[in-house]
């Protein structure tokens, strides 16, 4: 297994701007994203980290900036995602497809909008969240298992590990996302596999659930 402490920083900051980007769009579409989709911005990150990370399938990332080419420009883009991501992950006529709650995938499958929210997972990122000194904002009316939030506490945990060199943020860097987020992500992705409208989502949570798999398989330290 390849250390974490032994990346290099170009690896560090892709890995970052990803989880930082992974966890924007999950948050829901806007217009700064759809900017950054139509120049290539958005997708240039993860890029950077197909030397190292095994995208499945290989050709991903020329798939989703196949579908961005396809579409005519930054407001058709934001449509587009839009009305994907209320569908899939927020309130859908025909059943929620997918939630974005880990609670809602503790017995395998999600159970869609009778999915138990607030469960033992998310319970647990609370306990997280106060051993590390962190709290979430007043504002912030999620569950603490949203998986924007989980993308954004893994980024904590790396971003600060490689800064202070803290083996044991980096060691939960690796368990967090290898135990707590792999096996649910994954369920997510497969909940979506076979979403024809709108294939963006499906093929960016196979680029999600490929970096999980990739920081799962590091150690913390030499």
């Amino acid at each position: 297994m390849t250390s974490l402490v032994s990346l290099d920083k170009k690896t560090q900051t892709a890995l970052l701007d990803c989880l930082a980007s992974l966890a924007r769009l999950f948050w829901g579409p806007d217009p700064d994203i759809s900017r950054a989709l139509l120049r290539g911005s958005f997708l240039s990150p993860f890029e950077a980290l197909e030397p190292r990370v095994n995208f499945e399938p290989p050709a991903i990332l020329a798939d989703l900036n196949g579908i961005i080419k396809e579409l005519a420009d930054e407001n058709t883009i934001f449509h587009y995602l839009e009305e994907a991501y209320v569908r899939l992950f927020i309130n859908s006529r025909e059943g929620l497809t997918a939630p974005l709650y880990a609670s809602c995938y503790i017995a395998g499958t999600a159970s869609g909008e009778n999915a138990p929210l607030m469960g033992p997972p998310a319970v647990l990122m609370r306990k997280r969240f106060a051993s590390r000194g962190l709290t979430m904002s007043e504002t912030m009316h999620e569950p603490p298992d949203h998986l924007s939030i989980e993308l954004e506490y893994l980024y904590f945990l790396l971003k600060n590990g490689w800064a202070d060199n803290d083996p044991g943020l980096m060691s939960e860097a690796v368990s967090f996302a290898g135990d707590a987020m792999l096996p649910w992500v994954s369920r997510l992705q497969e909940r979506i596999a076979d979403e024809s409208r709108c294939r963006f989502y499906p093929l960016i949570t196979s680029v999600a659930v490929s970096i999980l798999a990739y920081l799962s398989q590091h150690v913390p330290s030499i």
